[in-house]
């Protein structure tokens, strides 16, 4: 994902996904590699540093789910001028009667589906490998995890409705792993909207590896 919207701001891959020029599958591996292994020489090396750095990249990641909400809603009640969408460009509730049309519902589908929703959560369970260095951690984490998971499933419904309401059904549906940066170019223009915001979604991304690769180490 770190790998897929930095190439995305870089004009590598284009909003189908499809990798040209530079943007090659080796250069994206390479990338992944790059940024695992820069990650776990900073939680190897100076894990305070890295426990500092991790935490700001969550705050920007729900800073910017919020701003995505705010502004997905903003777009579609004011409209405003500086998003360049018309009220032609929106899809507003009552016209979600087709959203589930020529939807495949086989099992395999709907499995995979579900697989990847619950992977949106699978860092809860990092908490527990960690709890060592928490302070009291029986309360902290009966009080922390229903408030965290009920707060990301909050902010994750809301984005979802944001993402449907802005970016048109057929570009999500070939969007892949690029539904934000659509969202954000849809918006904001092919300066700001393909370069700026992705690469904010691309250091989110970081973040969560930072995460997962601490619980890991420690």
């Amino acid at each position: 994902m770190f790998a897929e919207y930095t190439l995305f701001a870089l004009g590598a891959v284009g909003e189908d996904g499809v990798r040209g020029g530079v943007g090659t599958d080796g250069l994206r591996k390479g990338i992944a590699v790059g940024l695992l292994t820069v990650i776990t020489v900073v939680h190897g090396c100076t894990p305070r540093t890295g426990v500092i750095v991790q935490n700001l990249l969550g705050w920007l990641k729900v800073g910017l789910v919020l701003f995505m909400v705010v502004v997905g809603l903003a777009v579609v009640i004011v409209k405003p001028a500086w998003s360049g969408i018309d009220g032609d460009g929106v899809r507003t509730l009552s016209s979600w009667n087709d959203l589930w049309k020529d939807s495949d519902w086989s099992l395999g589908v709907v499995a995979t589906s579900l697989f990847k929703v619950f992977y949106s959560y699978a860092g809860l369970s990092n908490a527990n490998n960690v709890l060592g260095d928490v302070k009291d951690p029986v309360r902290t984490l009966r009080s922390v995890t229903m408030s965290a998971l009920a707060t990301a499933g909050f902010l994750y419904t809301l984005i979802n409705i944001a993402y449907f309401l802005i970016v048109p059904l057929d570009d999500i549906k070939n969007s892949g792993e690029l539904i934000a940066a659509l969202f954000f170019e849809r918006i904001f223009g092919q300066s700001i909207g393909r370069k700026v915001l992705p690469l904010a979604v691309a250091l989110s991304a970081a973040g969560n590896v930072m995460v997962v690769t601490y619980a890991l180490v420690s």
